[in-house]
Parts: C-alpha cells; sequence; structure tokens
C-alpha cells in the first residue's frame, strides 16, 4: 500500500498514523574529545609490547616452542619471565589455556582503566 510523501510510517509495521508521525527527538551530550584522545595517546606503549611480543614469538621457533611447553606444564612463572625478558614496559596479564595464549594489557598507571587489549595467540585448534 503506497503512502503519499507527507504520510510517515510508524516503527510498528501495524499502526499507520493519518497524519505525519515525528520521532521523539534525542538530545546528546556535548562531545568533548580529550579523553577519548588520552585513552588513545596511553594505548600506544601498550600496543608497541604487543607487537613486541608477537614479532618475538614469529620470528624465534626455539623461543615460541619453548613458551608452549612451559604453558602446557602450566608453569606460570617461567612463562612471565620469558616473556618480561623481552623489554616490556607494560607487564600484561596472562593466562594459557590448551589451545592458546592470552595476554590482557591495561594501563595501570591510570585509575580508571581508560586501555585495555586483549591479545590471543592461538596454537591449537
Amino acid at each position: 500500500m503506497d503512502h503519499p510523501n507527507y504520510y510517515k510510517r510508524s516503527p510498528n509495521p501495524y499502526l499507520h498514523y493519518p497524519y505525519p508521525y515525528n520521532y521523539p527527538y534525542r538530545q546528546y551530550q556535548p562531545v568533548n574529545p580529550q579523553r577519548f584522545i588520552d585513552s588513545a595517546n596511553k594505548m600506544i606503549p601498550i600496543l608497541k609490547d604487543a607487537e613486541k611480543i608477537t614479532t618475538h614469538i614469529s620470528k624465534s621457533f626455539d623461543f615460541s616452542k619453548r613458551l608452549m611447553t612451559l604453558a602446557q606444564e602450566s608453569k606460570l612463572n617461567e612463562v612471565k619471565n620469558m616473556l618480561y625478558q623481552i623489554g616490556l614496559s607494560t607487564k600484561p596479564d596472562i593466562r594459557f589455556t590448551p589451545s592458546g595464549l592470552v595476554l590482557n594489557f591495561a594501563n595501570s598507571k591510570d585509575a580508571s582503566n581508560c586501555c585495555l587489549l586483549q591479545l590471543k595467540i592461538r596454537w591449537a585448534e
């Protein structure tokens, strides 16, 4: 059923109003991008550390094999030591599962929890 242009459809397809439908006006808060910019700047060192880890894993077969072996043996402290020896400025929370490594990077210097990066690297299907 075609309606003339001056009729607008309501959100409910079963109700049609014989007068133009006005959607409720929505007010938005004023935008201040400073917090957003600050959070992005605080993410830069976290991203660099994530890149250091992924580069080291991808370039060193021996490092990767040793890391996986220690993780499978549930030797968390040894896994932490291996990753921290890469030279990270941010210490991630480290977990491993049967299928991979999970690293949660957070900007611990900031009490507002502005920045969080979760890195998952799989080693099994």
